[in-house]
């Protein structure tokens, strides 16, 4: 852990410039007048939130249970009860989401579409209502690469089903908004330390509190450390190679986090780091070499400010800047050379936004706004380094830049047809001035009834804009990209039904789809509009409290989405889910967690990987009156060997499958304890076959590992 000291202060001089750049953006707003009216629901507790059931999505602040749409709520105590430690793990417990890893990457699929290999989930993640989809794949990882640490997140609200109409394309199954915590809620010091299987090391330091004027303030850093595991790739040894990889998953990474906010303005600033190691020769790369590494890092700054123009209407201003750069090394031994292919991207953007809100006319509340977008930089390159273009050319195999800039309108109508019937109009147009037009309606019914529930219908279409990568990668060696694709195209139909069951929540969901012009690699790996997709599911939810002491939600999923060629990779038929958090008195909880996902095709299509059972175990002991807690906790309770399926060009030889990576058990021990302040201290022991290990020391980081998004 002393290597991410050393290296902290060096590691983040990138936010110099972009705290810059988000000054003299910010200068473009005017300093809001005080206000009575607050930010959708940013310092609202989790208390508040479970009586009034507001949803704060960061456009338009919806009542959840009236919202047209399904809408799961995950919050901090849920967190802690069972021990989740990415965004990966809460997506894994939520119904109709999918989490794939294929050693570089953990990506989330949702309601069937989940091909692997591709890293553009089609639905936009928010943090405090900023999107965090870069300008170059459009992706978030989901993983421990993802710029917040889990640990100051207050609740995640989840949007499901197309939200073009409000927030643009890379919607179109949904929105996922995780709420940062106050600087009030944390009202002092953290510090957190954990060590995990794999020689796994995390660090956490956060201050926070709160001005007598008003004023929050949080400031958060936190790195980690992890030395990987051993796989073996059996099918290798046939070639005489070592069929051992060795350190996959080996990574380490950094996250910074600072926010002031007040009632009427918020400034944010992120940024996050990521290497990693990829022994498993994917992309073609020489099996077992360390020197295949990869990196990328995210930068986001963001000013937020509302005025109230009178007592009915509120004026809301938004000014972001951010920078994303992926850095890949790739090893490849010819008959004469051994050469380091090396692919570079950086994507750099700013907008700016503003929106009315008003209840002006009695019976409704109507939005309108409109953004502006520059992505001053998407520059792609990839070159062998020493020769340019190996065997090809001098100069490099790929040097792409570009620009593109992006316009849009809005606006949403929500109106009270009568007292328990709510009727939603929304419609957005989004200009790309390279070319490109699209127009996105909503329509959204909600009826309450006295005895039998909520039930709603929606009506939605969305679109996905193809990403500079998908048009322009293409090198003489790797053909990918293609300048003729089209946007993807969705329209949408879901029913929901809801009710409230004493302390508890039922809901299910039927919905269709169908998805023209599918973006997806051919035959010869390059993209193309391979046709139509269709879907259909059913979800189904319920949540319960009990006794005061237990708490279970469970549910169950079928999907069921057709393609041209047939039913899609990687798309699970059945899936069902349970969670259930426990009192055990005496300053002991529990969690534990179940899932089970059906069998899903391979890329080769005609090959299955297995079914699975999955349960993980959390505890917790929180001593009455002290600052500190312990957590033990395992991942992968029975020792399940599971696998996932994965892209073609990042298999090795005839091994294709994840086969037994995922049989890993992890312990995890969570500690807090300072006598001077409110300080936290988590360590996370690990174990292989359900023996804990706890007392693994933290790897010092000689090796930097580093960390894949899309290479060769």
């Amino acid at each position: 852990m002393m290597h991410l000291s050393r290296t902290l202060f060096a590691r983040l001089r990138p936010l110099a410039g972009l705290i810059g750049s988000a000054a003299c953006a910010g200068a473009l707003l005017p300093l809001p007048a005080l206000a009575a009216a607050r930010l959708d629901g940013i310092d609202m507790s989790l208390e508040e939130l479970a009586e009034v059931r507001i949803l704060a999505t960061p456009k338009f602040a919806e009542d959840a249970e009236h919202s047209p749409t399904a809408i799961s709520i995950v919050t901090a105590a849920d967190i802690r009860t069972f021990g989740w430690r990415t965004l990966a793990d809460v997506l894994r417990s939520l119904q109709g989401f999918t989490v794939t890893d294929d050693h570089t990457y953990s990506y989330a699929g949702v309601r069937g579409v989940s091909a692997p290999g591709d890293y553009r989930q089609r639905f936009q993640v928010l943090i405090d209502g900023m999107s965090v989809n870069e300008n170059l794949y459009a992706s978030v990882p989901v993983d421990a690469a993802f710029p917040l640490d889990l640990d100051l997140v207050e609740r995640i609200e989840v949007i499901r089903g197309p939200s073009a109409s409000v927030y643009g394309g890379d919607s179109m199954f949904g929105v996922i908004n995780l709420v940062t915590r106050s600087g009030g809620s944390v009202n002092g010091n953290e510090a957190a330390l954990s060590v995990g299987s794999g020689r796994d090391g995390r660090a956490r330091l956060t201050h926070g509190g709160e001005t007598e004027g008003g004023v929050g303030y949080l400031v958060s850093m936190s790195g980690f450390n992890a030395h990987g595991q051993g796989l073996n790739f059996p099918d290798m040894a046939a070639g005489n190679v070592d069929p051992q990889a060795r350190r996959v998953r080996g990574e380490d990474g950094l996250r910074a986090f600072a926010q002031l906010r007040a009632n009427d303005w918020r400034a944010t600033l992120l940024h996050s780091e990521r290497d990693r190691i990829v022994p498993t020769g994917s992309y073609a790369t020489d099996f077992n070499d360390p020197a295949h590494r990869e990196k990328d890092s995210f930068s986001l700054a963001e000013f937020t400010a509302i005025q109230a123009l009178d007592g009915n209407t509120t004026l809301h201003e938004r000014v972001y800047v951010g920078r994303y750069q992926y850095r890949g090394k790739f090893p490849y031994t010819y008959p004469a050379d051994y050469v380091i292919n090396r692919d570079d991207a950086t994507g750099e953007w700013w907008g700016l936004e503003g929106r009315l809100v008003s209840r002006a006319w009695a019976g409704q509340r109507w939005t309108v706004g409109m953004e502006y977008r520059d992505n001053l930089r998407q520059y792609q390159k990839n070159a062998d380094v020493g020769f340019g273009c190996y065997d090809v050319s001098a100069a490099a195999c790929l040097d792409s830049h570009q620009r593109s800039r992006l316009f849009n309108v809005y606006a949403q109508d929500e109106i009270n047809l009568t007292a328990s019937t709510l009727l939603t109009l929304g419609l957005r147009f989004d200009r790309r001035f390279n070319g490109g037009e699209h127009w996105s309606p909503r329509v959204g019914l909600v009826h309450e009834t006295e005895t039998a529930g909520i039930f709603k219908l929606l009506y939605a279409s969305a679109f996905r804009d193809p990403t500079v990568y998908e048009r322009l990668y293409t090198t003489p060696t790797f053909v990918y990209g293609n300048p003729e694709i089209r946007p993807e195209r969705m329209q949408s139909v879901e029913g929901t039904w809801e009710k409230r069951v004493g302390n508890g929540r039922a809901m299910a969901s039927v919905y269709f789809f169908r998805i023209k012009d599918l973006i997806a690699p051919d035959a010869d790996g390059i993209v193309q509009n391979s046709g139509q997709l269709t879907g259909k599911g059913l979800e189904v939810e319920f949540e319960q409290r009990f006794a005061e002491r237990y708490s279970l939600r469970t549910g169950y999923t079928l999907q069921q989405p057709h393609a041209p060629n047939g039913r899609p990779d990687n798309a699970p038929r059945h899936m069902f889910k349970a969670n259930l958090g426990a009192d055990l008195g005496g300053g002991f909880f529990s969690g534990l967690e179940g899932q089970y996902v059906s069998r899903r095709l391979t890329a080769e299509g005609s090959r299955h990987v297995g079914g699975y059972s999955l349960f993980n175990l959390n505890v917790r002991y929180v001593p009455s009156g002290r600052r500190w807690e312990m957590a033990l906790g395992f991942y992968n309770l029975f020792d399940v060997r599971f696998s996932d399926p994965v892209a073609t060009d990042l298999t090795v030889a005839r091994a294709h499958l994840n086969a037994a990576d995922d049989d890993v058990h992890r312990a995890r021990t969570h500690l807090r304890f300072d006598p001077f302040f409110q300080a936290q201290k988590r360590i996370v022991g690990t174990a292989t076959r359900k023996v804990p290990n706890i007392i693994l020391p933290m790897i010092g980081g000689q090796e930097q590992q580093r960390f894949a998004r899309f290479a060769r």
